[in-house]
C-alpha cells in the first residue's frame, strides 16, 4: 500500500473538503462523504466505507499506509485523473514516492518555481476556503498563520482571500501575524485599514481610536494600490461620523478625499491575474462610497458617485463584479432617498452566481439586505422589512458586528 509524505496527505486531505465544502471533522461528515463520493460521476461509482474516511481523516488512528483504490477514488472526486494526477499536478513528480526536494508543507509548496504564478493565486484561494473555521469567531488555523507569516503566503493568499465576514475571528489573528512580517508601507496600510473596520463594527472606540492612529501614520507611496488607500479614506469618514453622528463628513475632508482620489495610481494590467484584492479599478472610491452609504449620507453620495464615473467611465460597461453592482445599488437608493431620477429602479443582479471572489458576498450580503431594507421601508412594505431587519441582526450577532443592527435601525 502507498505511503502518503505528510505533505501530500494534507494536501489531499484540502482537496477533498474543498470540493466536499467543508472540513471534514466529524463521523457524519464522513457518512456524508460516502454518498457524495458514490453519487459523483468522476468516481465512477467506486465506494469507500465510512471507517475508511474516518481514518484517512484523522478522526481514528491508522498505521501504515492506504490502498491505491482508496488514494484514486479521492484524487478523482478532488477532479484529478487518479493520485498519480494529483500528485503530478501537486508537484510536477511522474509518480507518488516523495523526492528529496518535496516541500515540508504547503506555505513551501506556494513559493516552489514549478507553481506558475496563476497557479499559486488558485492555490491561495483554495487554502483560503480550507483553512476558514467553522464559524466566523472561532480561531485561525495553524496554516492560515504560517501563510501570514510567509511572502508567497502574504501575496497570494492573505492580500487576495480578503475574509472580511471573519475579521473579528480568525481573518483578524491572520492579519495581525501578517503585520509582523509584512512591514512595507502597503501591507502595514492594508493590514491596519482593515483591523480598523472590524473593531469598528464590533464598535469598539478603545480598539479603533489607537489603530486609526497608526494608520494615519503609515506612509503611502505613490504607487500603493488603491484598496488599501481606500481603506483610509474610509476609516476617516466613519471615524468622524462617529464624532458627530448625523452631520454630514465635514467639506475639508471631503475635499481632500476627492484630491487623493485624482492622485491614486490605477492598478497595472495584470494579464491572467486580477488585480490583488479584486479586478476592479475604482476601489479607492468605492470605499469612500460605502461609508456615505452607511451613515446615510445620500446627497454627498451621489456627488461622489457622479466623480468616480467621471473618472471611471468603463464602470458602465463593467458587469459581474461585486463592488461594481454595490456601487450601482448604493446610487440607487441615493436617488430614491434624494428625489433624483438616475437608477431609482435599480434592482441588484444575481450576485450569488458570481464564480470568483464569492467570499466577499459573504460579508457584502449584510449590505445588499441594508440596500432592500431602504426599498421596502420607501414603499412602506412592513413584512419585508421584518425580514431584512431580522437578517441584517442575524449577520450582526453572528459575525460580532453589531454597528449593522444600528444602521438597519435607523432605516425608516
Amino acid at each position: 500500500m502507498p505511503r502518503l509524505t505528510p505533505s501530500l496527505h494534507t494536501a489531499l486531505r484540502d482537496a477533498v473538503a474543498f470540493r466536499f465544502g467543508q472540513a471534514l471533522r466529524y463521523p457524519s461528515h464522513c457518512d456524508a462523504l460516502e454518498t457524495e463520493l458514490f453519487k459523483a460521476a468522476a468516481t465512477g461509482g467506486r465506494r469507500l466505507s465510512p471507517s475508511t474516511l474516518r481514518r484517512f481523516f484523522g478522526l481514528v488512528e491508522k498505521d501504515g499506509g492506504y490502498h491505491l483504490h482508496t488514494l484514486d477514488t479521492l484524487a478523482r472526486y478532488a477532479g484529478h485523473a487518479d493520485f498519480v494526477a494529483f500528485g503530478h499536478a501537486l508537484t510536477g513528480l511522474v509518480n507518488t514516492n516523495a523526492a528529496p526536494d518535496f516541500p515540508a508543507d504547503i506555505s513551501e509548496l506556494l513559493a516552489m518555481e514549478r507553481l506558475a504564478p496563476p497557479e499559486r493565486l488558485l492555490l491561495g484561494y483554495f487554502l483560503g476556503r480550507i483553512t476558514r473555521p467553522a464559524l466566523p469567531g472561532d480561531p485561525a488555523a495553524p496554516l492560515a498563520l504560517r501563510l501570514a507569516a510567509h511572502p508567497v503566503g502574504q501575496e497570494f493568499f492573505v492580500e487576495c482571500f480578503v475574509d472580511l465576514a471573519y475579521l473579528n475571528g480568525a481573518y483578524g489573528e491572520v492579519l495581525r501575524e501578517y503585520l509582523l512580517h509584512k512591514r512595507t508601507a502597503e501591507a502595514q496600510l492594508f493590514g491596519h485599514g482593515t483591523l480598523f473596520l472590524g473593531e469598528f463594527l464590533t464598535e469598539a472606540p478603545a480598539a479603533w481610536r489607537p489603530r486609526l492612529q497608526q494608520l494615519l501614520a503609515v506612509p503611502v507611496p505613490a504607487d500603493t494600490h488603491p484598496f488599501p488607500r481606500g481603506r483610509r479614506a474610509f476609516a476617516e469618514i466613519m471615524a468622524a461620523w462617529h464624532e458627530a453622528p448625523g452631520e454630514p463628513t465635514p467639506a475639508p475632508l471631503r475635499a481632500r478625499l476627492q484630491r487623493e482620489a485624482l492622485a491614486v495610481a490605477r492598478p497595472a494590467a495584470s494579464g491572467q491575474l486580477p488585480a490583488f484584492y479584486n479586478p476592479f479599478p475604482a476601489g479607492y472610491c468605492f470605499f469612500v462610497a460605502e461609508a456615505f452609504f452607511l451613515t446615510g449620507q445620500f446627497e454627498v453620495l451621489l456627488c461622489w458617485i457622479k466623480f468616480t464615473h467621471e473618472q471611471f467611465p468603463e464602470l458602465a460597461q463593467l458587469e459581474q463584479n461585486v463592488y461594481n453592482e454595490l456601487l450601482r445599488a448604493f446610487c440607487a437608493v441615493a436617488s430614491r432617498r434624494t428625489g433624483c431620477a438616475a437608477l431609482v429602479g435599480y434592482q441588484l443582479p444575481s450576485l450569488f452566481q458570481l464564480d470568483t471572489h464569492s467570499w466577499l458576498l459573504d460579508y457584502y450580503s449584510v449590505h445588499i439586505a441594508l440596500v432592500g431594507l431602504h426599498e421596502a421601508a420607501m414603499q412602506g412594505d412592513f413584512a419585508e422589512q421584518a425580514r431584512l431587519r431580522a437578517q441584517v441582526l442575524d449577520f450582526a450577532t453572528v459575525h460580532q458586528m453589531p454597528f449593522f443592527k444600528r444602521v438597519a435601525q435607523l432605516i425608516r
